[in-house]
């Protein structure tokens, strides 16, 4: 499981930069999802949570805290193991964000929240059009 996890907040956490730095470039984010799911940046994650991350519904299906949890557990076995994971300290970091802004019990593909403050550009409230 946490294996997984590991895989599927770096997913997330591609998929919140991309529509972040699509949409400020001044792309159709739903176009641009559109496009990019049917090549190699497309993944499951991609195809469950994109329409419903530029909708804004970010019900939860697990919680962020749940991954913030999980991820927490990634690192400490990191650390016991004595290998390095760069990208899974990185989304801990975020969903730990995600958490201290009040977020946490969003869903875990609400990451794009964590992306959107640090970047200072949101998504704008929209339904897909996809």
């Amino acid at each position: 499981k946490i294996a997984n996890q590991i895989a599927a907040a770096a997913s997330l956490g591609g998929l919140s930069e991309g529509l972040v730095f699509a949409d400020k470039a001044g792309l159709d984010v739903a176009k641009y999802l559109s496009a990019v799911s049917r090549g190699a940046a497309g993944s499951k994650v991609m195809d469950l949570f994109g329409s419903r991350v530029i909708g804004r519904d970010f019900a939860p299906g697990g919680f962020a805290v749940y991954m913030l949890k999980d991820l927490g557990m990634a690192l400490q076995g990191s650390e016991e193991m004595g290998i390095s994971l760069p990208g899974t300290a990185l989304h801990h970091q975020l969903y730990l964000s995600m958490k201290a802004n009040g977020d946490g019990l969003l869903g875990c593909h609400a990451l794009i929240t964590a992306i959107e403050r640090l970047s200072n550009h949101s998504l704008p409230s929209q339904p897909p059009s996809i």
